[in-house]
């Protein structure tokens, strides 16, 4: 089985590039573009529960889908690929 598992730094970059690309597409004041990446900023800091919780969710719900595909392909008959 494969395992991936992400550190608190990269999970942290993957939120700034979230939270950057939401404040600059989404139909946002510049009031709520502030409240979001004030949010990100004080909030979700390495080391901070809230990014600690962020990144064990995520890593479960990586883990779980690695494992969906992998059964899915163990399922999926030849003569389908």
């Amino acid at each position: 089985m494969v395992q991936v598992s992400y550190a608190d730094d990269e999970i942290n970059e993957l939120l700034i590039e979230l939270v950057t690309r939401i404040a600059s597409e989404a139909e946002l004041t510049a009031k709520d573009k502030a409240m979001l990446k004030r949010w990100r900023t004080s909030e979700m800091k390495i080391g901070s529960d809230e990014l600690d919780d962020l990144v064990r969710k995520a890593n479960d719900d990586f883990a779980k889908n690695i494992s969906l595909r992998e059964k899915s392909a163990i399922r999926k008959p030849d003569w389908r690929s």
